[in-house]
C-alpha cells in the first residue's frame, strides 16, 4: 500500500485548481464566441429579413401596378364596347323608324289596292289596264 502524504494531496489540490481554472477560461472564451456567433447570426438575419421586406414590397408594388393596367385596359374596353352597343342601338332605332316611315307609305298604297281591283274589273281594254298599271307602278315609286 502506498501512503499519500500532505505533499501528494497539495499536488492533487493544485491540479484541480489549474484544471478548473483552465475549464473557466476555455468556458468564458466559449461563451464569447458563443455570443460573437449570435451576434453575427442576429445580424445577418437582420439583413436578410430587410432584403426580403425590400423584394417583397418591390414585388407587391409591381402586382398593384399590373392589376391598375389591367383594370385600365378593361375600363377602355368596357368603354369601347359601350359605344359601340349605342352606335348600333341608334342605327337598329334608324332603321326601325324607316321601316315604320315605309309601313306607313305603304298603307296608303294597301288602301287604294281594293279601288284598283274594282277599276281593273271595269276596264274592258286591256290598254286601260296596262296604263292604269303603269300609273299605279309609277305612283308606289314615287311615294
Amino acid at each position: 500500500m502506498t501512503t499519500v502524504t500532505s505533499n501528494d494531496i497539495q499536488e492533487l489540490k493544485d491540479l484541480l485548481s489549474a484544471m478548473r481554472q483552465e475549464n473557466r477560461e476555455q468556458m468564458i472564451s466559449l461563451r464569447e464566441e458563443t455570443r460573437e456567433q449570435m451576434t453575427s447570426l442576429r445580424e445577418d438575419t437582420r439583413e436578410q429579413m430587410t432584403s426580403l421586406l425590400e423584394e417583397t414590397r418591390k414585388q407587391i408594388d409591381t402586382l398593384k401596378e399590373d392589376n391598375r393596367q389591367q383594370l385600365e385596359t378593361l375600363r377602355e374596353e368596357n368603354n369601347k364596347q359601350f359605344v359601340n352597343l349605342h352606335k348600333e342601338i341608334t342605327e337598329v332605332k334608324i332603321i326601325t323608324a324607316k321601316i315604320e316611315v315605309t309601313i306607313q307609305s305603304q298603307a296608303v298604297l294597301t288602301q287604294k289596292i281594293p279601288d284598283l281591283i274594282e277599276k281593273v274589273g271595269e276596264l274592258k281594254n286591256w290598254k286601260q289596264i296596262a296604263i292604269v298599271a303603269i300609273t299605279a307602278f309609277t305612283s308606289a315609286t314615287i311615294t
